[in-house]
């Protein structure tokens, strides 16, 4: 078995470089803001790697906690420093890093948000400790996390709570997402309901007038999807469990998907 002893040292910032080695070259910046907040609350949880070259070091594996270390003002950062890795071996390991990373499943998120709601009571401060937006716990609580006035609508059938779901994570503040909801219900047809989602959802600084004036603007793209025996019959066992309409369960499971996927 191959001993491996690990160097620790608080390297300046000022004396690393990203070069060549790091794989990572795209989406740098898409949650920094997430990880910078996640770094202020509890500490840098992990060092970056570097390889010694001359007086500085080449960035090998964790790219991002430099760069929000770096926006945050830090003058040095925790480093493995790997002296046994030539070029193509740093290149290997900053692959290797990226590739098996194992993401968490999306129950495991679920199940742990929810837990942590009933310990700090809000869906803001579990956002804040978890170093994540609020729309993402949202996403993570399903119709937990519905205000309880769109409940309400939906107690009083007023609203489906696939519908209340996806206004609850499309809109991260309560009392505009309470607007959309009294627009939603105001609208008969339910194509016009699932527009005005998605468009207030994609202009989170419209007012519900602006959105409303979209809504009548918009234009969709249709298309047609052959199920397979299976997710039919999964797709009807959803209606009849969540009481909603096929369309409403059918554009919430692409957007979830799409959404983890990164893609949106």
């Amino acid at each position: 078995m191959k001993e491996n002893r690990l160097e620790i040292e608080y390297l300046h910032l000022d004396k690393i470089d990203i070069g060549v080695s790091n794989v990572r070259k795209r989406q740098l910046k898409k949650g920094l803001g997430e990880l910078k907040a996640s770094i202020e609350d509890i500490d840098l949880q992990q060092p970056i790697v570097v390889i010694p070259k001359g007086e500085r070091y080449d960035l090998v594996i964790g790219q991002r906690r430099y760069l929000a270390c770096q926006e945050l003002g830090w003058t040095e950062i925790p480093a493995i420093i790997r002296r046994d890795l030539g070029p193509t071996e740093a290149r290997i390991a900053s692959f290797s890093e990226n590739i098996h990373r194992l993401e968490l499943d999306y129950r495991d998120k679920m199940e742990a948000a929810t837990g942590l709601l009933d310990r700090l009571g809000s869906v803001a401060e579990v956002a804040r400790r978890l170093g994540v937006s609020i729309q993402t716990v949202r996403n993570y609580l399903g119709y937990q996390a519905v205000p309880e006035l769109i409940k309400k609508m939906v107690s009083e059938r007023k609203l489906g709570a696939i519908t209340a779901t996806r206004i609850a994570r499309a809109i991260p503040d309560d009392a505009k997402a309470i607007e959309i909801a009294r627009s939603v219900v105001e609208i008969p047809r339910s194509d016009r309901r699932r527009k005005l989602v998605a468009i207030a959802r994609e202009n989170p600084d419209r007012t519900p007038a602006e959105i409303l004036t979209l809504v009548e603007k918009s234009m969709f793209t249709r298309i047609t999807v052959d199920l397979t025996p299976d997710l039919a019959e999964g797709l009807r066992r959803a209606c009849t469990d969540y009481g909603g309409d096929p369309k409403d369960i059918t554009l919430l499971a692409l957007e979830e998907w799409l959404r983890n996927e990164g893609f949106i």
